[in-house]
């Protein structure tokens, strides 16, 4: 399990930098475009977008496993073994009980979505909103890893 996790966690590095990198160069390709050749291009603005939302919604998952959220280990550092132990474990349940519900949440949008075109690049709206609980689905994997964590560290004590 902690081999898959950690290799889904590096091709998430790869897609986050992959997406930053694209963004860069579309916004380059249309200053161009607008600036040099006077012919601004219809699909950059949208794209460099779609490419913003999925960046963020996998960099939330990565920084997750990181535990690089603020306040997420707040309350589990100032706290005894004991009581430190029980906050994690319901911070993480919490995390998986919203997750699933923005899984869900996501899953209809996409659903009511999944006719319409966007404008500018023809693809259909579900997929940028397909981000949503893709990511979620994701760090309720995250969670979980975390909950296995933390009994392995319980257990050495």
């Amino acid at each position: 399990m902690k081999k898959i996790i950690d290799l889904a966690n590096s091709f998430i590095k790869f897609l986050i930098s992959l997406s930053i990198f694209l963004i860069l160069v579309i916004i380059c390709l249309q200053v161009f475009y607008r600036f040099y050749l006077n012919n601004p291009l219809p699909w950059p603005e949208e794209a460099s977008r779609f490419l913003m939302v999925w960046s963020l919604f996998l960099s939330s998952a990565y920084a997750y496993l990181d535990r690089e959220h603020a306040g997420i280990t707040f309350l589990s550092r100032h706290f005894s073994n004991n009581l430190a132990f029980i906050s994690e474990l319901f911070i993480q349940l919490i995390v998986i009980s919203f997750m699933a519900i923005l899984i869900y949440g996501g899953w209809m949008e996409m659903t009511i979505l999944k006719n319409l075109k966007t404008g500018a690049l023809g693809i259909s709206r579900s997929i940028p909103y397909a981000a949503i609980p893709t990511s979620s689905l994701i760090l309720i994997a995250f969670a979980l890893r975390l909950i296995v964590t933390a009994f392995h560290a319980r257990m050495k004590k």
